[in-house]
């Protein structure tokens, strides 16, 4: 099931939508994971049960891991976070927060939760303070080049980052 984000902005998380390579997993679709047991205590932010992900047989899934080497344990964290809200503030321009409502609509969508890859691109195509920086907004996403394919639960590239997964087939948690 479809879920709005709890930690990364609805504006960054459209755009990161929007610019994901179709074989990366779908963060609204995902559920996430940390590489040992301290860092999920960590990012609970304090005592809990902990539990390794056991995936049920199967071949189809997605998962990926935020690199450490890009200093972003969590997405939260992601300096796109903070620079993409800037980005699209800055290329709307402040006369945009004065005009009508009916003339906000066109780009507003873009701040609900869960809009889909193709709603961003249209709202790209169809509005014309957006059409001609839609390319220039589209190459300042670099999310996904922090972001790398785990090809085997048993090869983890980095012992800090975020992991997130789908996963059709299933999986268990067991306590640790």
């Amino acid at each position: 099931m479809m879920r709005p984000p709890g930690n990364v902005p609805y504006l960054v998380d459209n755009l990161w939508e929007w610019a994901r390579p179709l074989e990366y997993p779908n963060r609204r679709l995902a559920a996430f994971a940390s590489p040992t047991p301290e860092l999920a205590r960590e990012a609970f932010g304090g005592e809990c049960n902990v539990y390794q992900v056991e995936f049920n047989a199967g071949k189809t899934n997605k998962m990926c891991q935020l690199i450490r080497s890009k200093m972003n344990q969590d997405s939260k964290f992601h300096p796109e976070c903070k620079l993409l809200k800037k980005l699209i503030i800055k290329k709307i321009g402040n006369d945009w927060f004065s005009k009508e409502i009916i003339e906000k609509n066109k780009i507003a969508a873009l701040w609900m939760p869960c809009m889909r890859k193709e709603d961003v691109e249209s709202i790209f195509k169809n509005s014309a303070l957006l059409k001609n920086m839609r390319d220039e907004i589209f190459d300042s996403i670099n999310h996904w080049h922090d972001v790398v394919l785990i090809k085997s639960s048993n090869e983890i590239p980095d012992n800090k980052g975020e992991i997130f997964f789908e996963y059709p087939d299933g999986y268990s948690l067991n306590s640790i």
